[in-house]
């Protein structure tokens, strides 16, 4: 029952945030209520993407294509990576003090665990930082499975960061650049980052079983 909340908590997300996209009168009005309330957008999206990575399996993606459509690339950037870095940091010390009863209120502890295997004692640093490569865009359990691991908090800033920084600004770089060609153009660049998205989940998925 829990999974089917999340699914339709996701799937309601998903809808809201696409919205502007597909729907021109929609992200009119958008654009206009920022114009109107610029102080509103920061807010909002940094508050979405904070719940997101603190409620790890409600996704991102979503939120992040909404704002690239309403907002400069590059400050959709800083607002997303904000709410974003400050989610994970959360998620890693709820995980780190209240351990796995508090955890399995945001994430499914089988996986958390499974990732958290994957961080070995001897290799921590480099462990973490090929979960945290490949889990970026996906429903993100790392955090907390570094918070349940022996894993420094300052070792797992310093690869978020390393990581994070990069790959969303190409991320967002070129999700601006496909929008300004249209808004087509654009709708194949989010079936094209979702169809890689979700291959990579399923790809690690397979490798966890």
């Amino acid at each position: 029952m829990k999974k089917l909340y999340w699914f339709l908590a996701g799937t309601i997300l998903t809808v809201i945030f696409l919205l502007p996209i597909f729907s021109t009168e929609y992200l009119h009005r958008a654009v206009e209520f920022i114009k109107l309330y610029p102080v509103f957008a920061p807010i909002i999206i940094i508050l979405l993407r904070f719940s997101t990575a603190v409620l790890a399996p409600l996704p991102g993606l979503p939120i992040s294509f909404a704002s690239i459509a309403v907002l400069p690339w590059w400050e959709a950037w800083v607002y997303n990576f904000i709410g974003m870095e400050l989610g994970l940091v959360a998620a890693f010390f709820i995980a780190r003090k209240f351990r796995e009863p508090a955890v399995r209120h945001f994430a499914p502890l089988e996986k958390v665990h499974a990732w958290q295997e994957k961080i070995s004692h001897r290799k921590q640093f480099w462990g973490f930082a090929g979960l945290r490569f490949g889990t970026i865009y996906v429903c993100d359990f790392v955090s907390y499975a570094a918070g349940l691991s022996r894993l420094s908090f300052s070792s797992f800033l310093i690869i978020t960061l390393m990581i994070d920084i990069p790959l969303s600004l190409i991320f967002f770089f070129f999700g601006g650049i496909a929008l300004r060609y249209g808004v087509y153009i654009f709708v194949g660049f989010i079936l094209l980052s979702v169809l890689t998205m979700l291959g990579w989940k399923y790809f690690k998925g397979k490798k966890l079983e």
